[in-house]
Formats: structure tokens, sequence, C-alpha cells
């Protein structure tokens, strides 16, 4: 069995749980973690309880059904809320100790509330916060003030210790047929997603922003709490190396080679070594071949899904133009300013300045004046900027809002005469695809709304063969690149494997964040700033503080982006040796 690895936040979580159950032969199919990103010790007790009382199985049976509804997040935080007082009654008798532990949460509960911020507020689920504020007010001999219909579903919920796991699904059944009008009978239960498209927001349906929430699945490949979806390996598994037909197959699905042979040939080489010797390389414009004959089965799908999410992308922008536009308008301005502040002004003949040797013959032959240098009025911005976009299958329930941000930010430095390239990364049969969606010399940003998630995501190699392709570009230039990610790689193709082609070590996890960290440092050591927008899962926050240092933003609302973007370009340039 392979070993799976864990960030410390991850760790300490399991521990609880496994603590409380007693024992540690099981994975945990939920974790649960405050906003802060630090694990919730009170309720992932409540889950190792879980798992020491009730036959989790049917749980997870019962949990499955609803996972395809919209409101299955509700869903999961409602029915551990009424799981809670089932196992804190049975509990109780043998811990004392849980009925401190339960004021401590009430009491920590309150307080949150009382620091959150509306933006916070407006990521909640309203019936949820309503249900916790009755609970832990009970808890705490408070009165809370509230409708008659939100009392009968606070009493509903009020678990008894008698129940067996039957017996909870049997009252959440009913709950969500009494309260939500929500039929489990009728609901087809989330089958497992296939293929490496899987799960891409269907066109026509509304867009629905992520909200604040405890609870993490894990293990199920239906998303966590944080809109990503977590791609398992199968264990003890045999490994497929990358062939000519997978070559074929990726050219086909996402473009010609834009590198001619021999330059392709010389950049795997140079990057396709240690961790990733095993892998291949692809770097395309995104220009795909006439399909003769017309595509067909995998690769199909795969078109038909990239246009299918095109069209949701556009549609997207369609709804909030008012919002992005409000957000380009107000971005290129801020960045305007702060590139004028970082980079040094250019320099105008004038009548009086710094002399300049070779001219000053013309003031005593011509009664030219204008011999002296001035610090003129308009910036030399010497600086280009790369946005690269984690396209792995990980982030195919938020595509819409990564094209959003991604053409939020390229076209307010377009406005402001920022050169800017927009990439993406993905890993598919073994090969880590680089694909443009803007070339620096392109001034439209049109293209970058063709965004779409699928595969894996092997950052540390994806990071290499950039660090190759900026170097041989840069020039004088001062680059920025700007990572928008989940912080949270991990691929098909294993860290390292025997002989016989078993896989020995995933590409997760430690092994994974530690590659992506190297290759940042050596980005930044070649003279290029890198620095991430964070758009993913409280429990990655340690991946993305190991692999970026203090250069990331977390943005959780779209509106956000102008003040995270400005925040984190300011934090780049800071670095900068440039005089001003």
């Amino acid at each position: 069995m392979i070993k799976r690895q864990y960030s410390g936040n991850e760790r300490r979580a399991r521990n609880y749980i496994w603590n409380a159950a007693g024992r540690y032969d099981f994975e945990p199919s939920f974790l649960a973690f405050s906003p802060d990103g630090s694990p919730d010790m009170y309720y992932n007790l409540v889950i190792g309880l879980a798992y020491k009382w009730l036959d989790m199985e049917a749980i997870q049976e019962f949990i499955k059904r609803y996972s395809a509804s919209r409101s299955a997040e509700e869903f999961d935080d409602l029915f551990w809320l009424g799981l809670e007082n089932c196992v804190y009654e049975k509990e109780i008798g043998e811990r004392p100790v849980l009925e401190k532990l339960r004021r401590e949460k009430a009491e920590a509960w309150f307080q949150s509330s009382a620091d959150m911020s509306r933006q916070q507020m407006e990521m909640q689920s309203m019936t949820v916060y309503e249900q916790q504020m009755i609970r832990w007010s009970e808890v705490l001999g408070r009165f809370c003030h509230t409708g008659k219909r939100s009392l009968a579903l606070a009493g509903r919920l009020l678990f008894s210790g008698s129940l067996d796991a039957e017996g909870a699904v049997r009252e959440m059944t009913g709950i969500l047929l009494d309260f939500f009008r929500t039929d489990i009978s009728r609901l087809k239960e989330g089958g497992e997603r296939k293929g490496i498209l899987s799960g891409l927001s269907l066109p026509g349906l509304p867009w629905k922003a992520p909200r604040q929430r405890l609870f993490l699945r894990t293990g199920d490949g239906r998303g966590d709490l944080d809109t990503n979806v977590r791609l398992g390996h199968t264990l003890n598994r045999r490994v497929r190396l990358p062939s000519g037909e997978d070559l074929d197959f990726v050219r086909a699905a996402f473009g010609e080679p834009s590198l001619p042979e021999r330059e392709m040939t010389a950049l795997e080489a140079d990057c396709c070594r240690d961790l990733h010797v095993a892998c291949r390389l692809h770097v395309t414009d995104g220009v795909r071949k006439e399909q003769g004959r017309g595509a067909f089965g995998e690769l199909s799908g795969i078109l038909k899904r990239a246009a299918d999410q095109e069209k949701a992308n556009r549609r997207f922008v369609s709804d909030n133009a008012l919002l992005i536009h409000e957000s380009i308008r107000e971005l290129s301005a801020r960045l305007d300013l702060l590139f004028a502040e970082y980079f040094r002004r250019m320099p105008e003949r004038g009548r009086s300045g710094s002399l300049i040797p070779e001219k000053a013959y013309r003031l005593k032959v011509f009664r030219d004046p204008s011999v002296f240098y001035r610090e003129g009025a308009l910036t030399e911005r010497n600086a280009e900027v790369t946005l690269l976009l984690d396209a792995s299958m990980s982030r195919m329930n938020v595509q819409e809002i990564i094209a959003s941000e991604a053409y939020i930010m390229a076209e307010s430095l377009e406005k402001i005469h920022i050169p800017v390239r927009v990439l993406t990364f993905r890993t598919i049969r073994g090969i880590t695809v680089l694909e443009s969606l803007k070339s620096t010399k392109e001034k439209t940003c049109d293209r970058i709304l063709r965004f779409f998630s699928g595969g894996w995501n092997r950052d540390g190699l994806a990071f290499r063969a950039l660090l190759s392709l900026l170097d041989a570009e840069r020039g004088e230039k001062e680059q920025l690149l700007i990572v928008l990610t989940d912080a949270c790689p991990n691929d098909d193709m294993p860290a390292l494997m025997d002989p016989s082609g078993r896989a020995l070590k995933e590409y997760e996890g430690v092994t994974a964040v530690s590659d992506t960290e190297k290759a940042v440092h050596d980005l930044r050591k070649a003279g290029i700033r890198t620095a991430a927008v964070f758009f993913g899962s409280v429990s990655h926050l340690e991946n993305v503080q190991q692999i970026y240092g203090k250069e990331y933003v977390r943005i959780r609302k779209l509106n956000r982006i102008a003040d995270a973007a400005q925040d984190l370009i300011r934090m780049t340039l800071q670095e900068m040796t440039l005089q001003i």
C-alpha cells in the first residue's frame, strides 16, 4: 500500500479523528477546518466519534445519495450538526471532558461570528449559520430569538444518542423531505467522475459562488469545501510510460507543438530529470489541425467539452459584465500608479537638469539650450508579466472564475501597456502540456476565455519548463510570473517507480510540494519574480506558504481581485532592484 503524505494541518485533523475513534485503520471521509485553515479540534473529534459509534459505510452511502444535489454542501453541514448531538450523548458517559470541549466550541463559534466580515457573512449558508447559532446558544444556556420554522428544524437536528446509523439516516431523510422538499429516493447518486475533463460546468446552469464551510470531503472525487476536486491514485499500480500514440493524442486535443523538434528535445533533456525522468513535455499555442475523418472517442469528448466550457466562460463574463468591467477599470488605474512608483521615468531633453556632454557644443554653436536631461513625464515600464493558470481537473468547479480572474488581470495590464502572456498547464497521460492562451504580441485577451480544466498537475515540471522558456525570451525586461493555483500539485505519473514499472512514491503531498518549492526557488534565483493567486482549500494554505513564502494572496470572491492583484504585484515590485 502506498503511504499518503499530508500537510501539517491535514495530519493534525486526521490525528484528532483517529484518536477519538480509537483506531487508525481508515481514511476519514470528512475533515473539519476553521476559516483560518487550522483544524477544528471539536468537530474532528465528532467525526472520530462517529466512526467509533456508527456504521460509517451506511452514513457515507447516504451522503453519496445527495452528493449530486446543488445543496449537497449545505446538507453536509446540517447532517453533521445532527450527528454531533447523537455522538455527544453516546460518548459523554465515557468522556465527561466532552462537555467542557463542547462549551469551548460554542464560545469559539460566537467569537468567530463576532469577528466575521461582511464578505465572510456573504459566503455562509444562512440556514446553516442560523442552526449553528441555535445549537451553540443552547449549549451556553443563551436565549436565541428566531422563527418557528428554524426552531422546528433545530429540534429535529437534535439526533438522539439512542440512534444507530440507520436511524440517523432516517431522521435526515425526513428533514430533507420536510424542510427542503428533497426526496432522497428520487435523487440520482453522484457517480464517480471519469475522464480527464469530467465534471465540467454544464452550459445553462447558473454559477454558484463558493461559500465558507466547516467540513471538507476527502477521497470521494466530488470536491471539497473550497471547490477543489481531489484526485486519487490506484494503490499498488503499474505505470504506463507515455508513448508516441499519447503524444499524437495530446497534439490533436491541445494543438500542434509551437517549438521546433530540436528545441523540444533539448527542453525535455533539460527538464525531464530526477523526479520527472519518465515524463514528457508539450508546448503549444493551441492551434489544432483539422481532424480528417472527424474526432472520435475520448478525443471527441475533450473537444466538445472544451467548446462547451468556452461558451460557459463567455456567458459568465457576459452575465457579470458590469462587475468585470469595473474591476478592469479599477485595477488598471491602480497598476498605472503602482508601476509609475516603482519604475524610473524616461529622461527627456530640457533647458535644465543634467548636462549631456556630447550635446554641449550645441549651446554655443546653435544657441540651443536643450542640452540637459531631466526626468520626463513618461515611465519606462521595462517589465513583462506571465500569468500561469493551473488547468488540472482539481479546478473543474471554478473554471469560469479562473478564466475571469485571468481576463481581468490581463486586460488591466494591457490597458497600461505592460506586455502580458497567459499560459495554462496540465498533465495528460504523463505529458505536461503548456498551452498559450495569449502571447505578449497579442493585444486582445479574448482567447483567455478558452480556458478549461482536465487532467493532473505536475507543477514542478511545468515551472522548470517555463523557466527555460522565459529565460530564452527575457532580454533586459524584468519578468513577473503570477500563478493562479490551488497549491496542490498531484500527478498520475509517480515520482519514483521500480524497474518493473510499479509506483513506489506518488507525485503528491510532501514530495510534490517540496519539488514545486524548489522549482519556484530556481525561478526566483534566475530573476523571475514569482508569486501566486491562491483560490483553493484552506487545508492547502500550508502548501502555498511553503511554496511561495509571503508572495501570495488569497482571493475568495471575484470583486476582490483588484485589491488582491494590486497587493500581489506590489510585493513583487518591492523585490526589484530597479532605481526609481
